[in-house]
């Protein structure tokens, strides 16, 4: 019974980390290479340029942020990314009446 649990609560883990999403961001240049590892070194998997949506999983370290685009996770170095702008809601300006008189 408790290992049934175990696998239960594993499963509903893995599930609720898939749909959650982190911030979305961009890179700020051309050809941003994704790397497997936080190492420049390692596989590169892809090269990224503006168009690309990020999805930010977290910050490895100072250097290092893990990235998700199309279901692919992946390291980039995190002086190439910006994050994207939120569309800033525009409010109606109500132009208010003056109840000003002139005083003769």
């Amino acid at each position: 019974m408790k290992r049934a649990l175990l696998i239960f609560a594993l499963v509903c883990v893995q599930v609720l980390t898939a749909f959650a999403q982190g911030p979305t961001s961009r890179v700020n240049t051309e050809k941003v290479k994704m790397y497997r590892q936080p190492a420049i070194g390692t596989e590169v998997m892809r090269l990224l340029s503006p168009e690309d949506e990020i999805i930010v999983m977290r910050k490895q370290n100072h250097e290092w942020t893990l990235v998700q685009i199309d279901g692919e996770a992946g390291y980039v170095l995190t002086s190439y990314l910006k994050a994207k702008k939120a569309k800033k809601a525009t409010a109606s300006k109500q132009v208010e009446p003056s109840n000003k008189s002139a005083k003769l």
